[in-house]
């Protein structure tokens, strides 16, 4: 039998977020995970109620507390808002 691996288990969207940050290309976010670590290390400002709202749902997210989807909406709000949506 098979082993499913922490790798194997993330949680992807059904369509990924395509976000431009700064003068770079566009970039695909795929699920929670990834969103979490664009909020945190990536992100063009760190304030803004859907950014904070974007970080605590994808975390929830990855800890099966909440829908991925959900989290992808707020995410996409929190793009949005930071003027990063591509």
């Amino acid at each position: 039998m098979k082993m499913a691996t922490a790798e194997s288990q993330k949680m992807e969207w059904r369509v990924p977020v395509a976000i431009r940050i700064g003068y770079g290309g566009s970039e695909l976010v795929r699920g929670p995970e990834q969103a979490c670590d664009y909020l945190t290390n990536r992100w063009p400002f760190f304030e803004g109620v859907y950014h904070d709202l974007a970080e605590r749902k994808c975390r929830a997210a990855m800890e099966r507390r909440a829908s991925s989807e959900e989290a992808r909406d707020i995410f996409v709000s929190a793009a949005m808002e930071a003027y990063v949506l591509a």
